[in-house]
């Protein structure tokens, strides 16, 4: 069974993500003329405020990340219609000082997205300190009262743009059975029986794509900030890191200090992978700042000659290859 690419139009995902780019945290947004006041001066300014407890990106995020995108984006993805009554649920638990609420009726998208990442709210006494309950309800209260306002001004526009998107990326997998490739390359199943990616024009200039599930992706519209050549080359790449993952990254014990090291060595297997299955048609760089591109395309090539086809073993050797390299440089 071809497990197909499935592009959403969501107003809900696209909400989370413009009233932060509004703000510009974790993105931005450049077309000012039209952003039509969505967020009185008061409201944007709390919710900058707030910005280091809102910000993710590079597979790190912060005490609110997953409160106010990731599991929102999730429950709503498919369908908007209860969206509003999420954030009543968040500010009644200011006023029971208590999380449990919340638990109890997304309990079966938590435990899901606990499938994809272990930690994903794991820390729910945190959340139950009375500075961070203050920030959650009045958080609450400005996502709330300003969605329809998106909807009213912004809305049509995105979709418009969303649509676009939509219809480029069926007539490129139209006769392209990407997710089969990389499973017979790999060897490895994706562990969804399809794979939706949510488009979000105002998802620029920060984290462009955002994992939600295995099969499940938040990824960018196609503007002049984001042209179809990304389309063609990173849709794969990025099922390649969903169905790498379960083989690679969560086999790790990663500590919080060494963490960068794991994942960019797992973003670079996928592109090093990725490279193959698109037959070098396309070059691309994760971003040699961060992710050292050219320092494990080299390990991996080298990695390549000794032909070994466990690709597990592989990641595991590049990190060794990785370290010992830099306590090298640093002699």
């Amino acid at each position: 069974m071809i497990k197909k690419i499935v592009p959403i139009a969501s107003p809900a995902v696209n909400y989370l993500t413009y009233i932060q780019a509004y703000c510009g945290i974790n993105w931005e947004i450049e077309d000012t003329v039209n952003m039509h006041g969505l967020l009185s001066d008061e409201d944007r300014s709390f919710i900058q405020t707030c910005s280091v407890d809102l910000r993710f990106g590079d597979g790190s995020s912060s005490s609110l990340t997953e409160l106010f995108y990731f599991l929102p984006a999730y429950v709503f993805r498919e369908n908007s219609d209860s969206f509003i009554e999420y954030f009543t649920c968040l500010a009644q638990c200011h006023d029971a000082q208590s999380m449990s609420h919340l638990f109890d009726v997304y309990s079966y998208h938590i435990s899901r997205l606990q499938e994809f990442i272990p930690s994903f709210l794991f820390n729910r006494t945190s959340l139950e300190h009375d500075d961070v309950l203050i920030k959650i309800k009045h958080l609450s209260s400005i996502y709330k009262a300003n969605y329809h306002r998106y909807m009213q001004y912004i809305w049509d526009s995105d979709k418009a743009i969303i649509e676009r998107t939509c219809n480029y990326i069926n007539e490129i997998f139209a006769k392209n059975d990407i997710v089969g490739k990389w499973e017979d390359v790999t060897g490895f199943d994706l562990l969804s029986d399809q794979y939706q990616l949510i488009i979000v024009p105002s998802l620029q200039f920060g984290p462009s794509a955002n994992s939600l599930h295995y099969g499940v992706n938040i990824f960018p519209a196609i503007t002049e900030h984001c042209t179809k050549y990304y389309f063609d080359y990173f849709i794969s790449h990025e099922i390649g890191t969903h169905i790498l993952k379960p083989h690679t990254l969560d086999k790790a014990q990663v500590s919080e200090k060494n963490h960068r090291i794991y994942y960019i060595a797992f973003e670079n297997l996928a592109k090093h992978i990725n490279m193959k299955i698109l037959s070098n048609k396309y070059w691309y760089e994760l971003g040699e700042d961060y992710y050292e591109d050219s320092i494990f395309e080299s390990i991996y090539n080298n990695l390549d000659a000794l032909a070994n086809d466990d690709i597990g073993a592989k990641y595991f050797a590049a990190i060794d290859q990785y370290k010992k390299l830099k306590s090298l440089n640093d002699i």
